[in-house]
């Protein structure tokens, strides 16, 4: 069995909903999740280790890697460094057949059963965005965030604003052009954060997935004794689908009727207990509710958050002159 190791560095409070993230890796002992942070992570598994911390030393540790004045003013700005981690972090993935990263406000189903032995030894890269990407621990797939190609990584690393450097628009573009066979399906499901029904984001993603079952317009989600699914309504019938795993960004959800080890509807505001495994049409709907009052409120939370993020590029990126 190949060896993963995911990196997340995180500072701040914890969010409550993490402990579905936590639970879910309880059930994914394929992983090992090295997590730093400045918080008390109560959760004894085997394959979580918990490296106590603070953001300071993180950015002492970046600062020395490279041999060039980067900035790493806050927090957020790590999702930039994250195709470097192989790199930064180099004494915690010795041993490791693939090492990666990934966010908290998601929830595992049964990864082995996607991430196989003939994937991951046909692929050099598996996924393509930043809330899970792996990469072969090799020298090669570890430097490639320094390859020509597209954006220039000093350039990235060298200013202040967020480029979006984990995803596609970065770190992947350079795979594509230099032909390192990255894995692309899309077996996991990403809620689209800006809408309260939840429906799955879009954007990048190919025609020929869109026509093949992508989405429905009544289902819902639930996970269930370390297996994630999703119920659809197909042609007057109740089909279901496995993933490997649900981002639900940008929500605040809510885990007070969380039961450990129970299975739970991943419902558009948080988890509710699942009673029966027996699902009707009404359930559907009940686990993914519609309302278009909310859906104003998701339209003003999306619109204030991209003239939020240009202000504070303008900002940011005005300063950064200035100064340089």
């Amino acid at each position: 069995m190949y060896r993963i190791a995911l990196i997340i560095p995180y500072f701040g409070n914890l969010p409550k909903y993490s402990e579905l993230f936590f639970e879910s890796l309880k059930h994914n002992d394929n992983l090992d999740v090295f997590i730093l942070t400045d918080q008390n992570v109560n959760y004894e598994l085997n394959n979580l280790h918990v490296i106590n911390t603070d953001f300071e030393c993180v950015q002492k540790r970046i600062r020395s890697t490279f041999g060039f004045k980067v900035n790493i003013d806050r927090p957020y700005k790590l999702c930039d460094y994250r195709p470097a981690y192989a790199i930064i972090f180099a004494d915690l993935i010795k041993g490791y057949d693939f090492w990666g990263y990934c966010d908290l406000d998601l929830v595992f189903g049964d990864t082995k059963r996607f991430l196989t032995d003939k994937i991951l030894s046909a692929y050099d890269k598996i996924y393509q965005h930043g809330h899970l990407s792996l990469f072969r621990n090799s020298p090669e797939i570890n430097n490639e965030f320094m390859a020509d190609f597209g954006m220039n990584y000093r350039d990235v690393y060298s200013t202040p604003v967020n480029c979006v450097f984990d995803e596609i628009p970065g770190i992947q573009q350079k795979f594509d052009h230099d032909i390192l066979k990255t894995y692309k399906k899309w077996d996991f499901y990403d809620v689209n954060p800006w809408k309260y029904h939840m429906t799955r984001v879009v954007s990048h993603v190919p025609d020929s997935v869109l026509n093949d079952d992508f989405d429905f317009n009544t289902e819902c989600f639930y996970w269930d004794k370390g297996h994630l699914f999703r119920a659809a309504l197909k042609d007057e019938k109740i089909i279901t689908n496995e993933y490997i795993y649900l981002h639900f960004q940008k929500r605040d959800y809510d885990v007070s009727k969380h039961v450990p080890g129970q299975p739970y509807f991943l419902s558009n505001e948080g988890c509710e207990p699942m009673i029966s495994r027996e699902l009707c049409e009404m359930d559907l709907d009940k686990y993914n509710k519609r309302s278009l009052m909310k859906e104003l409120q998701y339209t003003y939370r999306q619109n204030k958050n991209t003239w939020d993020k240009r202000v504070e590029k303008y900002i940011k990126y005005a300063n950064y002159k200035k100064v340089k």
